[in-house]
């Protein structure tokens, strides 16, 4: 039987409380492995390179989300990078 086309069901994650299988769930700080950073700086690098095809090709919506995808990567990689800083000093 061919299952394309076919809309497939999501379980419920195990340990879920609530809310939609799908819904993304929020890790707390202290869950976020060491890589944060450099993960955040990665996407923040790609999505200035999609931007930059966007805006390449009058796609101005599509180039803002993109802007504001690398600016919350930017800060994301700079907070974690500068918390990780701190607890080294004050550790």
């Amino acid at each position: 039987m061919n299952h394309r086309g076919v809309a497939m069901r999501r379980h419920e994650a195990p340990g879920r409380v609530g809310g939609e299988a799908g819904a993304p769930q929020r890790e707390s700080r202290t869950a976020r492995e060491p890589q944060s950073p450099g993960v955040a700086g990665y996407i923040a690098d790609m999505t200035a390179q999609l931007e930059s095809m966007a805006t390449a090709a009058h796609l101005d919506l599509l180039a803002y989300f993109l802007a504001m995808a690398r600016a919350e990567g930017e800060t994301a990689a700079h907070v974690e990078t500068d918390a990780a800083g701190t607890e080294a000093r004050l550790g």
